[in-house]
């Protein structure tokens, strides 16, 4: 009897648990969260593929930016004290003279030493000015001394001298420049080249915005010429 109870048991029919709409419903379901989440990663793709270059320009102004920044700090007066020294990067010294025209002086490093801040050791100095021409004198060597007390300023090595009132260039070793009328005078051989030939001399005295030019030689060998921008060049020997 308890046999026959068995069989009935395991021929009994089968019941599922889950009827078939309900597994098509979970189905869809599992479907429909898939979908979701392809669309949830393509969207981020999509989101990425945008904010991606905009980050890398983003970068690369940030990188100029600093750069620039760095530039421009980098171009203020930097000063470094050391023992007795104190040394400026990119000095830069400006005034009037006599006349109320301007004057700049720069350099790529200047040292004072401590305590004393009338006179100045300039590296590659270059000094521009205006006179009554509209054109300004551009000088520059390899080094300088700019003296605030007595208002000079001597340039030692190399000098270049371009005049603003005429299409002369000078060079020679050493110059004295006077702040208060702007001359430029020396004791060493000079030569100039320009519209009035070729000058060479062993002392000169240049004013004037490069006007009025005085050149002597040996003795009593000299050579003054007056420059004129309208009327031409004028000279006596």
């Amino acid at each position: 009897m308890s046999t026959f109870t068995d069989l009935t048991d395991i021929n009994a029919r089968f019941e599922p648990a889950i009827d078939a709409e309900s597994e098509a419903n979970q189905r869809r379901q599992v479907l429909a969260g898939q979908v979701a989440a392809v669309r949830r990663r393509s969207r981020r793709i999509r989101t990425l593929r945008r904010v991606f270059p905009g980050l890398i320009i983003g970068l690369g102004l940030l990188n100029v930016g600093w750069i620039v920044v760095t530039s421009v700090i980098g171009s203020f007066n930097v000063y470094n004290v050391s023992g007795t020294e104190i040394r400026m990067t990119n000095p830069r010294y400006s005034g009037l003279n006599s006349q109320g025209s301007p004057w700049i002086i720069s350099g790529l490093e200047a040292i004072k030493k401590a305590g004393d801040t009338t006179i100045a050791t300039l590296k590659a100095p270059v000094i521009e000015f205006k006179g009554d021409g509209d054109k300004a004198s551009h000088i520059s060597a390899a080094n300088g001394i700019y003296d605030a007390d007595a208002k000079t300023f001597r340039l030692i090595g190399n000098v270049v001298m371009v005049s603003g009132n005429s299409d002369m260039t000078f060079r020679t070793e050493e110059a004295v420049m006077n702040m208060q009328d702007m001359s430029i005078s020396g004791d060493k051989h000079i030569e100039g080249t320009g519209s009035m030939g070729h000058i060479v001399g062993e002392s000169f005295v240049i004013s004037k915005n490069g006007s009025d030019i005085i050149v002597r030689g040996r003795g009593e060998a000299q050579a003054h010429g007056v420059v004129n921008g309208k009327a031409g060049n004028k000279g006596r020997s």
